[in-house]
């Protein structure tokens, strides 16, 4: 049953196929203009908006009575809409990473793998920390009120987060700690690796456990 729901929700995406490869031009642009690292980080955050619109998709074509005539779990539902969400940020981060390959060679005179990977990793645990805030709102809320109230943790990120990241790193001290953990991660690759991907799993499993006990009843038996 699985794996049908997430073919369901591959096909609900085709519609923007044609909106999806034309994008795939910003990210070369910002690629080559600012940082090949650029192209991974956009082309992700990208997939997670695309991502976000399976629910409205899904809301449109009146999938959620479906899921409600059919004898499908609620866990089954979400826990297929978190598989297929993290699949697509699967192969989006191979694609984005051929790209960063494919723009380090043409704009620099080798690849920095290390530096390419380590994008990889914080632009693949950003896109999930995306899903895992937003994901149990578009459970819970239709559509148009999810999409308001799933914006709201980022705009007070930014506002909070960026004065209060400043005024940190003029603080010597601070400054020097966090000098000293990008040094240490930039020569402990794996190390870094595995703290991204503990993030992530802890995220998406309390996201799916969330999702699970807040879900609107019309979406399940």
């Amino acid at each position: 049953m699985i794996k049908h729901l997430i073919r369901l929700d591959f096909y609900a995406m085709k519609p923007l196929r044609k909106f999806i490869f034309s994008f795939i031009f910003i990210p070369i642009i910002l690629g080559v203009v600012v940082d090949p690292g650029m192209s991974i980080m956009v082309t992700l955050t990208f997939m997670v908006f695309m991502l976000n619109i399976v629910f409205a998709i899904t809301e449109r074509s009146n999938f959620n009575k479906l899921y409600g005539v059919l004898p499908i779990k609620k866990s089954t539902n979400i826990l297929s809409r978190y598989l297929f969400s993290l699949i697509a940020i699967g192969v989006t981060a191979i694609i984005s990473f051929i790209l960063f390959l494919i723009l380090s060679v043409i704009t620099k005179e080798g690849v920095d793998w290390i530096y390419g990977i380590q994008f990889l990793a914080i632009s693949i645990l950003i896109a999930i920390l995306f899903i895992s805030v937003q994901y149990p709102f578009y459970f819970k809320l239709d559509y148009a009120k999810a999409s308001i109230m799933a914006i709201l943790p980022y705009i007070v990120c930014f506002a909070i987060g960026i004065p209060l990241v400043n005024y940190l790193m003029n603080n010597q001290v601070f400054y020097r700690y966090i000098m000293s953990m990008v040094v240490y991660f930039r020569s402990n690759v794996l190390a870094f690796i595995l703290i991204v991907l503990a993030i992530s799993f802890l995220s998406v499993t309390f996201s799916y456990l969330l999702s699970r006990k807040i879900q609107k009843r019309e979406f399940w038996r």
